[in-house]
């Protein structure tokens, strides 16, 4: 059976070139309900020690896989490229606890995009500028050195139902702080399928969501970096890195992608994957 996965982690910054964002819009749209059961959850976050990668490691990759699917390789597969980006005009979704996320993001927008108006009834959250759009882009723009490799294509669209990522902001996450007061920066919650079943059932396979944090991402430099490592895990770096050097670590102190990042991305699309997104 499928199952629901969320990620977890926080971010800084770097900014990227020669990028176009289209603006975000809502255009009419209809769709029919789906017919898919309600999915399980589980929570796949790796809260690790920071460690110090060896001297002379050099581009030494960690494991990416799902820590709930005995850390399962997990990637889009190549007849979903390109991959279709929405980055809402700052919707924040429905308020809910940040334990209670892997429960209800995925289905809870896939049903939303059932509706005429989608996203008619949310607000913008707090701190949401039309720049901070741009700061988001940035970060996603950091993994755009790979499609020059044919590991993966992306792109940006202004329609979510188009979309096989979609992007949204909170102002902060309710009970969205660990022990030592760490607060979380952002979140991305996705549903993966057994390769066998996406294979052989023609199924519409719902959006990952991301969620992303005004008020810890507060300057545009912090955006783009939790941009980047949200976007690391919307690709299929399920697991967060224990290295401090790497922006896949869980409480990342770094803004660009680390070798190490580079070699484990790099291993993942050249891997058979035994889940697909």
């Amino acid at each position: 059976m499928p199952l629901v996965i969320l990620l977890c982690g926080i971010c800084l910054a770097v900014a990227a070139q020669n990028r176009h964002l289209p603006k975000a819009t809502f255009p009419n749209f209809t769709r029919s309900a789906g017919d898919e059961a309600n999915l399980p959850g589980s929570y796949g976050l790796h809260l690790t020690p920071g460690l110090d990668r060896p001297k002379n490691a050099g581009a030494q990759r960690y494991d990416p896989g799902e820590p709930d699917l005995n850390m399962a390789v997990v990637r889009w597969e190549s007849n979903k490229m390109p991959l279709l980006i929405w980055i809402s005009p700052g919707l924040q979704l429905p308020d809910c606890p940040a334990s209670q996320l892997k429960n209800t993001r995925v289905d809870q927008v896939t049903e939303m995009l059932q509706l005429k108006e989608p996203f008619a009834d949310l607000k913008q959250a707090i701190g949401w500028t039309p720049e901070t759009n741009d700061d988001v882009a940035a970060g996603i723009e950091q993994w755009r050195q790979f499609q020059g490799e044919g590991l993966f294509r992306f792109a940006f669209t202004d329609n979510p139902l188009d979309a096989n990522i979609c992007i949204f902001f909170v102002d902060a996450f309710r009970e969205g702080s660990e022990a030592g007061g760490i607060m979380l920066g952002g979140n991305t919650a996705a549903t993966v399928y057994p390769i066998a079943q996406a294979r052989s059932i023609k199924i519409k396979q719902k959006p990952v969501i991301i969620e992303l944090s005004t008020l810890v991402n507060s300057t545009p430099q912090k955006m783009t970096g939790a941009a980047a490592h949200e976007f690391g895990h919307a690709l299929g770096i399920k697991a967060h890195s224990p290295y401090r050097e790497d922006i896949m670590y869980v409480d990342r102190v770094v803004d660009q992608l680390s070798a190490a990042d580079k070699a484990t991305i790099r291993w993942l699309y050249h891997q058979t994957p035994k889940y697909v997104l």
